[in-house]
């Protein structure tokens, strides 16, 4: 299977929704940003070393509840630190489930490592613990988990298993902030989480990123790699910074993250109302007590049994129905594939038929808070009519 032209889908505008603002499907409402970036103007320091970047980072650290957040300019970012800070080089491996986008994996070829792509559990986005062990080496340096589309995993199997052999976990919980695990915040669970703040994220600064730890060696380690070493000379690094008005973005809107993830959760519940009990199309499951962030509202076509060639067709059809209405899921708004069916991982490729089932049948919709009644409205009725079964 070849990759699909790349070139990027152009952005629909939601129904209900002003079609001049593409972004709506994303942007947070104004919380006096631009008083912000006007105070960081006047007072003229806009580079990463501005004390508002330092404050940043601090207020991002009580927020999660970690001793250490460093900012940088992107989740990707935030990932290859980590992966660097943890010494994954050449000839060495990292566990990543197949599930996982572009984004996640590239890292780690930054780093000049091997990806060992790793099958999930069946209907779940969740490490398979089996494959996971099958895949340790003396190699293996790291395993990344994947709270995708802020959907809260339960991977203490897996986890078991890696902690047991001594290979550190870093979540890449770009898209899950405010996701809660196990009672925890996602990117806390564990050596390092990283997150992003693109514009598409909750927390939305443009671009940008961090990184949480509560281990103080390893969030050095992170600081020095991601500030050209402090300039000392003895240890490489590179220029990730952030710069001074993007903090400043998002020390103001993380004060309204809560509210944002409660508008989101609201919207979310309005439309698995709107589901029918009996139908083909449920959200994708997770733990009890455990809350997605609704990064997306998530459905699926019947997870937890094998899908054939007739349930495929059936989740295409769904896709392409979807589509037609202004609400693409990612497969179709941004192509996304599992990392088995993507040209540059194809030399690292294993069997994941557990992930390329679920990438294959799951759609995702848009629950910002953004969007109008007569918005909600109009996606209600069309997965109620696409769940009913014919």
């Amino acid at each position: 299977m070849t990759d699909d032209p790349p070139t990027r889908p152009e952005p629909q505008p939601e129904p209900g929704l002003d079609a001049a603002r593409p972004l709506d499907r994303y942007t947070p409402p104004a919380c006096g940003e631009l008083d912000e970036i006007g105070a960081i103007l006047a007072d003229g320091r806009l580079s990463g070393g501005a004390p508002v970047v330092a404050a940043y980072q601090h207020a991002l650290a009580t927020y999660f509840g970690v001793r250490r957040a460093i900012a940088v300019n992107s989740g990707s970012s935030a990932l290859h630190a980590v992966l660097h800070a943890l010494d994954v080089g050449p000839e060495t491996e990292v566990i990543v489930p197949a599930t996982a986008p572009l984004p996640t994996a590239m890292p780690i070829l930054t780093c000049g490592a091997t990806p060992v792509l790793v099958d999930t559990r069946p209907g779940s986005l969740a490490l398979d613990p089996a494959a996971v062990e099958a895949s340790l080496s003396p190699r293996t340096r790291a395993a990344i988990t994947l709270p995708l589309w802020g959907y809260p995993v339960d991977n203490e199997p897996a986890e078991a298993v890696l902690t047991k052999a001594g290979v550190p976990v870093v979540e890449d919980a770009c898209q899950a902030h405010g996701t809660r695990v196990r009672d925890r915040l996602a990117g806390t669970l564990g050596r390092a989480g990283c997150l992003s703040t693109h514009d598409r994220k909750p927390l939305a600064t443009g671009e940008g990123g961090f990184v949480l730890t509560d281990d103080e060696d390893l969030a050095d380690r992170v600081d020095h790699f991601t500030h050209l070493g402090h300039l000392r000379g003895d240890v490489r690094g590179v220029n990730y910074k952030l710069a001074a008005p993007l903090a400043a973005i998002g020390l103001r809107r993380l004060r309204g993250l809560d509210d944002h993830l409660r508008r989101r959760r609201a919207a979310a519940d309005r439309l698995l109302a709107a589901l029918p009990a009996d139908g083909r199309l449920r959200e994708l499951p997770h733990r009890v007590g455990d809350t997605p962030n609704y990064y997306s509202l998530v459905l699926t076509i019947d997870p937890d049994t094998e899908t054939g060639p007739d349930t495929r067709a059936e989740a295409a059809a769904v896709a392409a129905a979807l589509a037609s209405v202004g609400l693409p899921p990612d497969s179709v708004r941004y192509r996304y594939r599992p990392l088995p069916q993507r040209t540059l991982f194809r030399p690292y490729r294993t069997p994941c038929p557990n992930a390329e089932r679920l990438a294959a049948g799951t759609f995702q919709l848009p629950v910002h808070p953004g969007m109008s009644e007569a918005a909600l409205r109009f996606v209600a009725g069309r997965i109620a009519a696409l769940a009913t079964r014919k």
